[in-house]
């Protein structure tokens, strides 16, 4: 179980931590030319892909086999608890959007990363943009609250 737990607490290290940094970056492009923008979500998307996205799939996994764990050796009836079920299910929620949305979105988003003649972004890009905005905020404060759901 102790390995579970060290497995679930980097995962979320990596998906939190990897979160704000990319958040923190995005906004940082605000203001720049269209050559820093693409050059910076493409960079993004590997970020998603080696950083963000293992980790919640690190987090979600070890989260379930923590539970199992927990419903193996007796201890099923603490499952129910409302800081716990908070936990998983805005944990999984969280790590769906991640992994369902997120992550492709990023992925597309650094491929149409690229500025035309004219050294404008597509229309298609700032539609990607907005959502990979709105999407991984809410997965971010989704698996926020579920790390505040461990402490309730």
């Amino acid at each position: 179980m102790r390995f579970a737990q060290f497995l679930h607490l980097l995962g979320q290290a990596l998906w939190i931590g990897g979160g704000i940094a990319a958040m923190t970056l995005a906004l940082a492009t605000r203001g720049e030319d269209s050559v820093v923008k693409a050059g910076v979500y493409r960079l993004l998307g590997r970020v998603h892909g080696v950083v963000i996205a293992p980790g919640a799939l690190i987090t979600v996994l070890s989260g379930l086999w923590l539970t199992m764990t927990m419903a193996r050796r007796g201890r099923g009836a603490e499952l129910g608890e409302p800081g716990l079920a908070m936990m998983q299910g805005l944990g999984i929620v969280a790590g769906i959007l991640v992994l369902f949305i997120a992550l492709p979105t990023a992925n597309l988003l650094s491929r149409v990363a690229e500025p035309d003649q004219h050294g404008q972004l597509s229309p298609l890009f700032e539609r990607l943009r907005k959502r990979q905005a709105v999407v991984s905020s809410v997965a971010g404060g989704l698996a926020l609250l579920a790390l505040l759901g461990a402490v309730l």
